[in-house]
């Protein structure tokens, strides 16, 4: 990632970059030290690599928004985009966090458990993976939506330090 100074590329647009890198980051890595642990506690390779399933697909999400936050940082370095477009762009996929993460959870608590019980799974189908793998997906989403949250704070901000002019039709249209 080139390093470039504040002047070149906002620090708002950086954040966004780390929030969903990091994020993409700590999704994957928890699920690998996962299958570890459940794969060196014996555990039936089914039941140790199938919960963990759904820590990849967050982090697979998340590593969608750091390549988008990364090709807008370089867009922006190279002149391809304004800085009022990256603006736009981080705090659309921060808005799309906001609401994917809330969204999945509630399928997945009112629409997939209920579809699981009637196919005769039983509550923490997955043993004891299941179970740690549930709870952790529930608090990692929860603080990656909060994170998100704040990053909106932050990108808004930011938008009115450097992007001034981006703000001044907002302002007099709410003005009049």
């Amino acid at each position: 990632m080139p390093a470039f100074d504040n002047v070149h590329v906002p620090k708002p647009l950086t954040y966004t970059l780390m929030y969903h890198g990091l994020w993409a980051i700590i999704f994957f890595l928890t699920a690998i030290v996962y299958w570890g642990i459940f794969l060196a506690s014996g555990q039936a390779p089914f039941k140790a690599l199938v919960p963990p399933l759904g820590l990849v697909l967050f982090g697979g999400f998340a590593a969608v928004g750091a390549w988008l936050a990364y090709a807008t940082r370089l867009a922006v370095l190279l002149g391809k985009a304004s800085w009022d477009d990256a603006f736009t762009l981080s705090a659309w996929s921060s808005w799309v966090v906001i609401v994917f993460a809330p969204a999945s959870l509630a399928v997945w608590q009112w629409g997939l458990i209920p579809l699981a019980r009637q196919f005769g799974l039983p509550e923490g189908w997955g043993g004891v993976p299941g179970t740690l793998t549930e709870g952790a997906i529930l608090v990692e989403v929860i603080v990656w939506w909060l994170s998100h949250l704040l990053s909106i704070r932050g990108i808004i901000r930011g938008r009115r330090a450097y992007v001034p002019e981006a703000v001044a039709p907002v302002m007099e249209a709410t003005a009049t």
